[in-house]
């Protein structure tokens, strides 16, 4: 009956009684046999003969022994003395609930610990149950204790979570092969099934999503001081909350009791500059006999961080890391280029000759089988500049008959800047152009061209703005716990792409079409652009003019919902009672889209308002069996408990589908737990992925080392299916009474993830050409030789949504790529977690070790079922065989010393097939908790993370960015100092 939740687990435990605990007036006295043991099973005793909770970190309890109690008592009378000898007391923060508490703990400590009146249970709908599926969870100390500004970044950091997508880290860096990270966001992505196969949680309940799908969650939205502590539940789970949880729930629960006011201000940097963070916050509430109120406001900013600050991203020339040249033939100065018709294919054949304003070029300037290149990611940043504020306010209020009220509101306003890469591409000049020359007698040329020195880099701002909240009342009836909530959220994402070439008044410069006479730009005044300078002296008025491209976009996502739940008891077994929960959930989801391009035109196209909504109703049940318990247990037969759960859920447009899981728990002798779990996990499509509007658009593919000028399809599919998996866990828990304050827990995973949904040639466009696994999506044309592809392709650019249709002939184009949503990978993850907890007394202090461990036995894909199984384990981009962080904590009276190492297996680049080194780096803090006096609740923490600022290991990657930054990250030794008061 104690709740399990993983290496760190908080534990409650409940037994309703038919007399709801509110409406009593005077505390009856009661008869007690609770026999002398373990106190956890004492209290597990005590919680089933008083009925009421009792609340408590399993920390705490581990290794302690209660002398029991036996005879008539009032409630409090025998928990004191069921307490008695253990070194802990208790709080009664409710009627019906108590919160153990250890005095010789901190003030802080205790402090967090009274905020658990109002656990929410992850893993299950039952009230004082153990999962059978590992559950961590991870707390404000936690977050302290990582030198971690947020509850955010703590999650990234965990080892089961992979920030190779839904993470700003990837985001801009080309290692999100989704692409649908388009605000700079934080999700989580559990065991690296996606951010979309994550299910994200407030208090239980479901948020809006965010990207440009609205498909996954963004946890930096969610005040950090808002958070009481966040449960990560490593496991499918639709069979308890639905759609998305297959990779697992995170569940964030929010402070709902706060007595008194605490105000924190962190600074920080690196030592090698950028990414410079200000973090304040203000904390304020109060509690009264029957209710509490609490409001936080967090104010955040963190810095950009530039490439040119890093030597992994410096300039994607990596020979100087002892890699390969990654910068490309769109440089600065140009490349003359020549086109074969018959593969699609340009080869450049002539280089513009640097250091000179290309005025007074003759033939002979040019250079005859020289390339020139340019890094692609020069100018670029890979941090945005962010900046947050976040507003919360709680409330509840008892009611009479054993009824209460509670309700939240959150609102957070995040805003960011970043600098993107220059455009680049290719152009046709001709002799139009005053400034042309031709080395071989031509009259027009095409030039692969960057325009990194005339513009700069693009331009990107985005602003977000989330709004959410929830409203319920809940209590006891008839002996059952009723539940009824409406919540909602709503997220507003809207993003400016500035600085961008307008291909059409980009043509009016060159000369190859006559100007316009719309725009204020003349060529007889203004003049022409000059392509073939280093720079050219080309005027502001041409540069403004070209560089006047832009879009923008909004996407809104909505979720409503309201949900009825009942758990309670429905008979009693030899082993404790059968209990029961059941509920219904009503769920809207909606999803809008707008837009405005103007990349191409003589005037802005506006893209028509989108909306996309469905409904989503579901039944569901849970069942917990305990047939040994403490009360009928044996040798080798300490306890045993199976569950079964299941979900129906019909979602309009796409079907129905129904989940179950079942579990069991095990205990052959006092101190281990075994258990198993077994389910089925499904994720819907988006709504995006099913309607999204056909677009069409052109870019540059590489293949076989030259250019393809190649058509790219996107769009939604109205005929997908739903995402299915597999899961399986096995694992224990293991609290030897002889070692107290110590926890060993360990598990095996594999989950199967089928009809995976997703775009499979943008997880590899640069290489799509080269990748036979693509060739299904993939069809290439000759327009100049083939009739039926030239009217293809030119069918394709007379698409009304072609965004950018003038740019090149229909001769022009190699390759039509289908890069719209599809049902095709199959994906298996396999592997195994390790952690372990042991709190130990060390010289005139305390000390802490722990540590997690995650190791994956298999990580395969298969794109299509035609299509090779691919081995990922190793391969950037995708997780790490092996990640870990190991922490050491020692507090002596006001002093703590903290020292954490972290761990991140290499791999190999399956290009080169050259290893990728392992990467290790340590973190360690200093904090000092004034005394008495003017200093009480005042604390100063020191941080630093990668305390020998180690560089990411060296990768040879295409994109010219120097390390994997899914896995690794060039930020170098990152430095903070946080004050906290609490009044």
């Amino acid at each position: 009956m104690r709740i399990g939740y993983g290496s760190t687990a908080l534990a409650a435990v409940l037994l309703a009684t038919t007399v709801p605990a509110f409406a009593q007036t005077a505390e009856p006295v009661r008869q007690y046999q609770i026999a002398s043991g373990p106190l956890d099973r004492a209290l597990t005793a005590f919680a089933r003969q008083s009925g009421l909770q009792i609340l408590y970190p399993s920390a705490l309890v581990a290794g302690r022994s209660s002398a029991g109690v036996i005879g008539s008592y009032s409630a409090e009378g025998a928990l004191a003395q069921v307490l008695r000898d253990t070194g802990l007391t208790y709080r009664r923060t409710r009627p019906n609930v108590f919160v153990l508490v250890d005095p010789a703990q901190r003030a802080e400590a205790e402090f967090d610990t009274t905020q658990l009146d109002e656990v929410v249970v992850t893993g299950s709908y039952l009230r004082g149950v153990d999962s059978p599926s590992p559950v961590t969870v991870l707390t404000q100390d936690d977050v302290a204790r990582q030198g971690r500004a947020t509850v955010a970044e703590a999650l990234a950091a965990l080892p089961q979570n992979f920030t190779g997508a839904a993470y700003e880290g990837s985001a801009n860096t080309g290692a999100d092969r989704s692409g649908r990270n388009v605000s700079s966001a934080t999700g989580v992505n559990l065991r690296g099934l996606g951010a979309d196969a994550t299910l994200v949680l407030v208090n239980g309940r479901r948020v809006a999503g965010t990207g440009n799908a609205g498909d996954f969650a963004d946890i930096s939205n969610i005040p950090s001081s808002a958070i009481s502590r966040a449960d990560v539940l490593l496991d499918g789970a639709s069979a308890l909350y639905g759609a998305d949880a297959v990779g697992g729930v995170v569940n964030i629960i929010l402070k709902s009791r706060f007595d008194g006011a605490e105000s924190r201000l962190r600074i920080g940097g690196t030592s090698d500059g950028g990414a410079e963070e200000l973090l304040f916050s203000q904390t304020g509430g109060f509690n009264w006999a029957s209710g509490s109120l609490v409001a936080a406001y967090e104010y955040h900013d963190r810095g950009e961080l530039e490439g040119a600050d890093r030597s992994a991203t410096r300039d994607a020339d990596l020979r100087r890391l002892g890699g390969s040249d990654r910068r490309q033939t769109f440089s600065a100065p140009g490349n003359i280029m020549r086109f074969d018709a018959a593969t699609g294919i340009y080869t450049p054949i002539y280089a513009i000759p640097e250091i000179q304003n290309g005025v007074g070029l003759t033939p002979a300037s040019f250079i005859a089988g020289r390339v020139n290149r340019t890094s692609p990611i020069e100018g670029q940043w890979f941090l945005p500049h962010q900046e947050r504020q976040s507003l919360f306010l709680a409330g509840r209020q008892n009611l009479p008959g054993g009824f209460s009220l509670d309700g939240d509101i959150r609102y957070t306003d995040r805003s960011y800047i970043l600098r993107t890469n220059a455009d680049f591409g290719t152009f046709t000049v001709t002799s139009a152009n005053p400034h042309f020359v031709s080395p071989n007698g031509s009259v027009s040329h095409d030039i692969a061209y960057s325009w990194i020195n005339d513009l700069g880099p693009a331009r990107t701002n985005g602003e977000t703005e989330s709004l959410g909240g929830a409203f319920g009342i809940d209590g006891n009836l008839f002996g059952w716990n009723i539940s009824a909530y409406a919540s909602g959220g709503r997220e507003i994402n809207g993003r400016t792409l500035s600085n961008r070439v307008q291909t059409t008044f980009l043509a009016e410069a060159l000369g190859s079409r006559a100007d316009i006479p719309t725009t204020p730009f003349t060529t007889a005044r203004d003049g022409f652009f000059n392509p073939f300078g280093d720079p050219a002296a080309n005027s502001p008025a041409i540069l403004a003019h070209i560089g006047s491209g832009y879009s923008w976009a909004e996407n809104v996502s909505t979720v409503s919902s309201f949900n009825v739940k009942a758990d309670g008891t429905l008979l009693e077994l030899p082993g404790g009672p059968l209990q029961m929960a059941l509920g219904f959930d009503f769920r809207q989801e909606q999803f809008e889209t707008d837009g405005v391009s103007f990349l191409s035109g003589t005037a802005p196209r506006v893209a028509a308002h989108t909306e996309f909504a469905r409904d989503v109703a579901a039944a569901f049940f849970e069942i917990r069996a305990p047939l040994v318990s403490a009360d009928n247990a044996r040798p080798g037969l300490e306890r045993l408990e199976l569950s079964l759960a299941a979900r129906y859920e019909e979602h309009e447009g796409v079907g129905e589908t129904t989940n179950p899981k079942v579990g069991v728990l095990y205990s052959p002798t006092q101190g281990l737990l075994l258990r198993a779990s077994y389910g089925t996990s499904f994720r819907a499509p988006s709504l995006r992925e099913l309607q999204t509007a056909y677009a069409i658009g052109p870019t540059f593919l590489n293949r076989n080392g030259g250019s393809v000028l190649s058509l790219i399809q996107y769009g939604g599919n109205p005929d997908l299916r739903p995402e299915t998996a597999d899961s399986i866990t096995a694992g224990f828990v293991w609290t030897p009474a002889a070692y107290e304050g110590f926890r060993l827990e360990g598990g095996w995973f594999r989950t199967r993830f089928d009809d995976r949904i997703g775009n499979p040639v943008i997880q590899n466009l640069t290489n799509a050409l080269n990748e036979p696994a693509l060739a299904p999506f993939i069809r290439y044309v000759s327009p100049n030789t083939n009739a039926d592809d030239r009217a293809l392709v030119q069918a394709l650019l007379d698409h009304p949504g072609n965004f950018n249709p003038a740019v090149f002939p229909a001769t022009s184009y190699g390759a039509v790529v289908d890069n719209r949503f599809v049902n095709a990978s199959g994906v298996e993850v396999e592997g195994f977690d390790l952690s372990a907890r042991y709190r130990f007394d060390l010289g005139s202090g305390q000390a802490l070790l722990d540590g997690t461990i995650t190791h994956l036995l298999t990580n395969e894909r298969t794109i299509t079922a035609a299509s090779p199984t691919e081995d990922l384990l190793g391969d950037p981009n995708f997780p790490a065989r092996w990640r870990g962080r190991i922490g050491s904590q020692w507090v002596s009276g006001p002093l703590t010393f903290g020292l954490i190492a972290n761990y991140v297996s290499g791999g190999r680049d399956p290009l080169g097939g050259r290893r990728i080194d392992d990467w290790t780096t340590f973190d360690g803090q200093v904090r000092y908790d004034f005394a008495d006096g003017w200093g009480e609740g005042l604390s100063l923490t020191f941080n630093v993370l990668n305390l020998a600022n180690a560089e990411p290991p060296f990768y040879d990657a295409t994109s010219g960015i120097a390390y994997d930054p899914a896995n690794t990250n060039a930020l170098g030794r990152q430095l903070s100092l946080q004050l906290v008061k609490r009044w």
